[in-house]
């Protein structure tokens, strides 16, 4: 009984002592917080390899970023490292967090926490969420593109779809005003590289509402969803097309021998398409698809 009692007092007294450090933490500024993380786990030295110059100004607009979002201040003091990482992704994809763009956030999660004496807590963590604007930056960055599109598809237009060759004979009605009359049945992208490789994807409207069901984040749809379901509908294709088929690149590149190269092992099967790049570091998964998505600070900055 004794040693029930010694274990619950000294997981008491350690709650309580990372509580009074949480508390010192807050009473100094984020931006000295922020420098001294950077300093003391050697993140600086990383961020200046990869930003040079322009590493002060990146780590302003992140200090920036969390003074304006009480749940990113939160994960800041609860969990500085995952602010680091997060930064340190976007950083790496050379893609600005700047809300207003759309290439990239950093977001709050709520995260269960199991510790050692298998209790568990709640812990806010930040995470980096690729937009679907900086999966298209990192595409054009490749320099092996020709076309990159994606449209919605009126009923009457498609006349077939071979879901194992991906060839599709589609049939658009010309006159616009009667186009608009039409009911949308699908949604289509298509891609083609510069030697000749193509690729397309086709989401019937079911499929579509399907794929919004299993990922939102509530028991109702999304703001997005709601007021632009078509608009939406487009970026979860494009996701599907570029995010999953497409090659990307964190560099500028021109379409040399080497880029082709690999864009026809992609598109051969040579080789595993997430080895393009590291799934983990996009977060495909979580998809900022609406205002809803949102700390309230970034809110309104998602939809063109």
């Amino acid at each position: 009984m004794g040693k029930i009692q010694n274990a619950v007092t000294q997981t008491q007294t350690n709650q309580n002592a990372a509580a009074q450090a949480l508390e010192n933490k807050k009473k100094q500024p984020i931006t000295v917080l922020m420098n001294s993380l950077l300093d003391s786990e050697g993140y600086k030295k990383r961020f200046e390899e990869l930003l040079g110059n322009r590493t002060p100004q990146f780590v302003s607009s992140v200090v920036s970023l969390v003074n304006a979002e009480p749940n990113l201040q939160k994960a800041f003091y609860e969990a500085p490292v995952t602010i680091l990482q997060a930064s340190l992704k976007a950083a790496t994809f050379n893609l600005p967090i700047d809300q207003n763009l759309g290439y990239a956030y950093i977001v709050p999660f709520n995260n269960t926490v199991k510790h050692s004496d298998g209790s568990s807590s709640k812990r806010m963590e930040a995470n980096f969420i690729m937009g679907w604007k900086g999966m298209h930056q990192l595409a054009l960055r490749t320099g092996v593109y020709e076309t990159i599109n994606v449209t919605d598809v009126r009923e009457g237009e498609l006349k077939s779809y071979n879901r194992l060759t991906e060839e599709i004979e589609l049939d658009f009605i010309e006159d616009e005003e009667e186009r608009e009359k039409a009911k949308i049945v699908g949604y289509v992208g298509y891609y083609r590289l510069i030697n000749g490789t193509k690729k397309t994807v086709y989401m019937t409207r079911k499929q579509v509402e399907k794929h919004e069901q299993k990922h939102r984040k509530g028991q109702w749809m999304g703001k997005g969803w709601r007021d632009d379901f078509d608009a939406m509908a487009l970026k979860t294709v494009y996701r599907r097309l570029i995010g999953k088929w497409g090659i990307m690149s964190i560099d500028y590149q021109k379409a040399d021998k080497s880029t082709i190269a690999a864009a026809e092992a992609l598109a051969t099967g040579k080789f595993d398409d997430e080895d393009t790049l590291d799934d983990n570091m996009i977060n495909t998964d979580y998809e900022i698809e609406s205002d809803d998505d949102l700390p309230d600070c970034l809110k309104g900055n998602t939809e063109e």
